[in-house]
């Protein structure tokens, strides 16, 4: 089975942008900081340069001296001098080289037309077998049909699971408040596994644990590993 819906399976903590609690977010030092702390899936977002270059950042824009620079209408060698809290941003090789298997990996495709390109990484560097691609963007997916499982991000009602069993996607990825258990069932009926995100708090962790949610996404991988742990026992 596939490294990411083998953890699916035992209930995975997904680290959301890596430990932003300990570390800064969608940085190298983040995503280890979260396989360190037991994260089972290290979720990272991506964008792709003006010379295509696959790169980790949350928002497709960097603030610079004279202005707002755009990640996709700047170079990666002009992007690699910003810093995030004090962390170079990542290319997504980089960030994968850096995780190298030890937790499976959400790459989240925030520029739909860097779909080709990042399953061009996931197969440069070997990273298929652990790693799956979500986005809010359905032409984000399609074109990675095959190559590795992948996910339907959503964040309004009525949800996105009959587009996503249309699509013959792997899993839906709802924000926790959609995660009913009526829609737990209905994705898991449909043969889709169900990640809830982004949730901080131990009482929202259990309540979805006993919804039988398959993942959950959390800023604090600590306290995400401790909840589920207890529904493990």
């Amino acid at each position: 089975m596939h490294r990411v819906l083998e953890a699916l399976s035992r209930k995975a903590v997904v680290g959301h942008r890596g430990f932003p609690r300990r570390r800064p977010e969608n940085t190298i030092a983040s995503f280890v900081a979260a396989v360190e702390a037991g994260a089972d899936i290290i979720e990272m977002d991506v964008w792709k340069t003006a010379d295509d270059v696959v790169v980790v950042i949350h928002d497709g824009a960097v603030t610079a001296p004279d202005g707002v620079l755009k990640v996709k209408e700047a170079r990666w060698r002009e992007l690699s001098g910003y810093r995030v809290d004090g962390e170079p941003i990542p290319t997504l090789e980089g960030a994968l080289q850096a995780v190298a298997g030890r937790a499976g990996v959400f790459v989240e495709v925030k520029d739909p037309e860097a779909a080709g390109l990042v399953g061009d990484v996931l197969r440069r560097v070997g990273a298929a077998s652990w790693t799956a691609v979500i986005s809010f963007h359905e032409e984000a997916l399609v074109p990675l049909k095959g190559l590795v499982p992948l996910g339907l991000i959503y964040a309004k009602p009525p949800g996105r699971i009959a587009d996503a069993r249309r699509l013959g996607l792997d899993l839906v990825l709802p924000h926790h408040r959609l995660a009913t258990a009526r829609a737990v069932d209905f994705a898991h009926r449909m043969g889709l596994k169900v990640v809830a995100w982004t949730v901080n708090d131990g009482r929202t962790m259990e309540g979805l644990w006993s919804r039988g949610v398959d993942g959950i996404a959390s800023d604090d991988v600590e306290l995400a590993v401790s909840v589920r742990n207890k529904f493990n026992r």
